[in-house]
């Protein structure tokens, strides 16, 4: 059934409307007795409302101006008013009762006359001429076509409308104003009734004039501000409304709650669970395994909203969130975001602290990729795939010690690793937790770093790396007053009294030890996810820390301490990842004949190669650094794995 524009009645009078009358009963009862409440329509000396009576252009210039109080003055106009007295209509005298609405309508930008100077008052107006007073109508009230990206017409006999009425018809039929017939017609030649006219005047009022604020609004994005051009009862209809627009937002409350393009940040603690429900998975290991979380002001690559969930992706891994817990930013309002870029052969990571508003970098973190460009900005969801301001890639490029698989020997003494610390101890003659330091706190620890590595497989370089992120160089009060360099225990609520107390930072090193490669590094671990340091998306960094960056920061410690001590560490192991769907199997030799000894569960977990057999006339194998601390080799075929791509 189609719909268009409200009918104002053309009598001075009104009538009471407390018996029956022709609209009682009637199907738009409802609708028509609301305009008449409203003063826009009235009914007829005797007592008639006439809803299926067709309408003038007269009439309906009149209707379009009261509905969407387009007049010239506060008062309704009178038949004598300036504007009535500029038109030079042929057939619009001045002491017409409608020369007054005709000349607002003018004026409004609403209606204009026929090239030869009439107006043709007593003319039936056609649906496609009601549509385009109507889309002006609110072009005047400053619902504009800006913003919007408006499909086009998909009527039957949309090639029926006149060209220069196509752009109103799209418009009007776009914002749900006017409609077809209900069996894809929109027959445009065609006159209206009054009923009709009033579903359209209400649909239009509706926009320009909410009655009451709406759960939902849809804003357009206009100077980097949004302004709320349609509300909505439930969140669908305004999604679906907004989808059609280049830079329209669907809020709730003021807050975004759904965008097209953009970021997500979060603004507390978030989960970030694997379905709709919000839920963990209980079911396989590995489901129970990875369950990753973030920290308050992260951002997230957001992909989709719902009233019940946020859509995002974080290393590589799609999530989803509590709505609650999720700021949405678009793309037109996006002012600032974490970036990377290159210093010399260094790569720096500029975070932005959406709660401070300001960029922090925790120095250094690695090998400059060889794309980039001194000066230029680039953006990583994952820390290895760049893409410039635009989105488009410019290169796959992985940090050696991000991915440096932690089993793995570093080939600092004990004296060098302290030497660092001695050297780059950075708050010397600077107070720091209450006290002024003068020495650095952790050197000495070099002779236990390398020990702890002997005895647990566990490299000294990442221990010491680790130890120095997490006591800020050993100088925070839960490390000087229980020894405790890992923080363990210090739970949110009461940090300093929940955390351990440890006799040397030799039984705190060997705790965390303990804990790592216990839970982190062995592949039935409880929060294993691979045995290097990692993001969001595999290593460590999945289930040891809130941080998304705590895996590059850690990193970035051992890269700086390398370059200081001489290098004798970066790019000594190959380091290879998995590639052939899951499980990858690791055997005991180099056959299949051999059971797997283990099989790590996905793709793109860190493998260190020692060496390469030749199989002949079959395909090679690798034996590899085993996952597994039980055994000393590991054996896996060559093509189950893929060389990492490092920044060099």
């Amino acid at each position: 059934m189609f719909l268009i524009l409200i009918v104002l009645s053309l009598l001075v009078g009104t009538f009471n409307v407390s018996a029956a009358d022709d609209l009682t009963g009637y199907k738009y009862e409802h609708q028509m007795r609301e305009l008449i409440d409203l003063g826009i329509m009235a009914g007829y000396p005797d007592g008639t409302y006439k809803p299926e009576r067709t309408v003038t252009r007269a009439e309906f210039a009149k209707f379009v101006v009261a509905s969407f109080e387009l007049q010239s003055e506060h008062e309704v106009p009178t038949m004598q008013t300036a504007a009535a007295q500029e038109l030079t209509f042929k057939d619009v005298p001045q002491d017409k009762w409608y020369a007054a609405w005709i000349a607002d309508a003018v004026n409004a930008g609403v209606v204009a006359g026929y090239t030869d100077g009439t107006f043709k008052p007593d003319a039936l107006i056609t649906r496609e001429q009601m549509a385009a007073m109507v889309a002006r109508a609110l072009h005047a009230k400053g619902v504009l076509s800006e913003g919007f990206d408006i499909p086009e017409l998909e009527f039957k006999d949309a090639d029926k409308i006149h060209p220069s009425y196509i752009e109103d018809v799209k418009f009007v039929s776009f914002h749900g104003v006017i409609n077809g017939d209900g069996l894809g017609y929109f027959n445009p030649k065609d006159s209206s009734t009054r009923w009709m006219v009033a579903l359209v005047m209400l649909n239009g009022r509706e926009i320009v004039f909410p009655t009451e604020p709406k759960a939902y609004q849809v804003a357009a994005i206009r100077n980097g501000v949004p302004e709320v051009v349609r509300q909505f009862d439930t969140f669908t209809q305004a999604k679906d409304y907004a989808k059609a627009g280049t830079a329209l937002v669907v809020q709730r409350e003021g807050i975004i709650a759904w965008i097209k393009n953009g970021i997500a940040v979060s603004n507390k603690f978030v989960n970030l669970f694997p379905g709709t429900n919000l839920a963990w998975k209980s079911g396989t290991q590995r489901e129970r395994q990875f369950r990753p979380y973030v920290t308050q002001h992260t951002e997230l690559q957001y992909r989709d909203a719902t009233e019940d969930y946020v859509k995002v992706e974080l290393a590589d891994r799609v999530g989803y969130a509590d709505p609650g817990s999720i700021n949405l930013i678009p793309t037109e309002m996006m002012t600032v975001q974490s970036y990377f870029t290159r210093s010399g052969t260094n790569m720096l990571h500029y975070i932005y602290n959406y709660g401070l508003g300001r960029y922090e970098i925790a120095g250094i973190i690695g090998v400059a990729p060889a794309a980039f460009v001194e000066g230029q900005k680039y953006y990583s969801w994952d820390g290895f795939t760049f893409t410039d301001a635009n989105g488009k890639f410019v290169t796959e490029a992985h940090q050696y010690f991000n991915k440096l698989n932690l089993r793995s020997k570093s080939n600092y003494t004990a004296a060098e690793l302290d030497k660092f610390l001695l050297d780059k101890f950075p708050h010397y003659n600077k107070t720091v937790a209450g006290k002024l330091w003068t020495t650095s706190p952790l050197v000495g620890i070099g002779q236990a770093l390398k020990e702890l590595e002997a005895q647990y497989n566990l490299n000294a370089l990442y221990l010491m790396a680790h130890a120095i992120h997490e006591s800020g160089w050993g100088t925070s009060k839960i490390a000087q007053d229980k020894k405790n360099l890992f923080g363990y225990g210090a739970v949110d609520s009461d940090p300093y009294n929940g955390a351990y107390t440890y006799a040397t930072f030799k039984d705190s090193i060997e705790d965390a030890a303990k804990r790592v490669t216990a839970n982190y590094q062995t592949v039935n671990g409880s929060f294993y996810n691979g045995s290097f340091l990692g993001n969001k998306g595999q290593g460590m960094n999945v289930r040891y820390a809130s941080d998304p960056y705590w895996g590059e920061k850690i990193a970035g410690h051992m890269y700086r301490a390398d370059i200081h001590l001489g290098k004798k560490d970066i790019f000594k192991e190959t380091l290879y990842m998995t590639n052939a769907g899951s499980p990858v199997n690791f055997r005991r030799d180099a056959s299949t004949n051999y059971a797997a000894l283990y099989a790590l569960p996905e793709n793109g977990l860190t493998v260190s190669v020692k060496e390469t057999i030749d199989i002949p006339n079959a395909i090679d194998w690798f034996r590899v650094v085993p996952e597994e601390r039980a055994y000393t080799n590991a054996y896996v075929r060559s093509d189950l794995l893929k060389l990492i791509p490092l920044a060099k």
